[in-house]
């Protein structure tokens, strides 16, 4: 039986290191979600690294613009995306291989909190990152002299909040989290309750191969990840000690 045992794992250490490479495909400048720049790669970037490590595969990551980022993994029968938001519309596109936490979109403020985008709005400008979804739904309902300030760096937008020229940042939370942190801004941030949220995936291709058994994987080890203290350190990395024990006490 002890022979039998041993010949099976090494059967399947063979072919665990024989399978193909996984191409990890990251978005440019998601931070503090991934990154595949020099330097920090993120929440789902250092995830990644880790999970790879504990399923024993070979994974090569990938830095794309974003706007490439979807077309270019699902043509790749290995192709894995971080930290895609799960939505209707994109359901049938991928493999959901691990769900990793949620994404509320706020509205970020210094001077009170907001609700919603039409009471910010009446109480000043509000800043949004150009060319989202986001963009698209505050200027639908702005009227008369109503401002949206649109940038194209996140940092934008927390440099106008924090100077006062703008009374609201509509962001990802834990983006806004994370950037007021990097920027030293010591005023605390004031969240109103959520506009909309989704969840964030480790996502996978749907030519990619024996991608039910990955994502089995993939979710064995993110648990024993949460149980270890990986995760949570991985969350404090980006985030701080204080933030990363607040939202692991609520179920991340």
């Amino acid at each position: 039986m002890g022979c039998r045992f041993s010949l099976v794992a090494a059967l399947g250490w063979v072919s665990a290191v024989q399978a193909e490479p996984l191409d990890i495909y990251v978005g440019q400048g998601q931070m503090p979600f991934a990154d595949a720049t020099v330097g920090p790669t993120g929440l789902f970037g250092d995830l990644m690294r880790e999970l790879c490590g504990r399923i024993q595969r070979q994974c090569v990551f990938r830095s794309v613009p974003w706007r490439r980022v979807l077309n270019e993994a699902n043509a790749d029968p290995h192709g894995i995306v971080l930290n895609l938001g799960y939505t209707a519309e994109r359901e049938d596109e991928f493999l959901w291989l691990l769900d990793v936490l949620p994404t509320p979109y706020v509205l970020a403020s210094v001077s009170r909190s907001f609700d919603s985008l039409a009471d910010a709005l009446n109480t000043g400008p509000v800043a949004v990152m150009a060319g989202t979804p986001r963009a698209d739904a505050i200027n639908a309902i702005r009227t008369g002299a109503q401002r949206v300030v649109e940038v194209t760096d996140p940092e934008q937008a927390a440099q106008l909040l924090q100077s006062g020229r703008v009374v609201a940042w509509y962001e990802i939370d834990l983006r806004a989290i994370y950037l007021w942190r990097q920027l030293g801004y010591q005023a605390p941030l004031r969240f109103g309750k959520p506009i909309s949220r989704t969840r964030s995936h480790i996502a996978g291709s749907l030519k990619l191969d024996n991608a039910a058994a990955l994502g089995q994987q993939m979710n064995d080890a993110f648990v024993d990840m949460r149980r270890d203290g990986s995760w949570q350190r991985i969350l404090a990395r980006y985030l701080g000690a204080e933030k990363s024990e607040a939202l692991l006490s609520e179920g991340w």
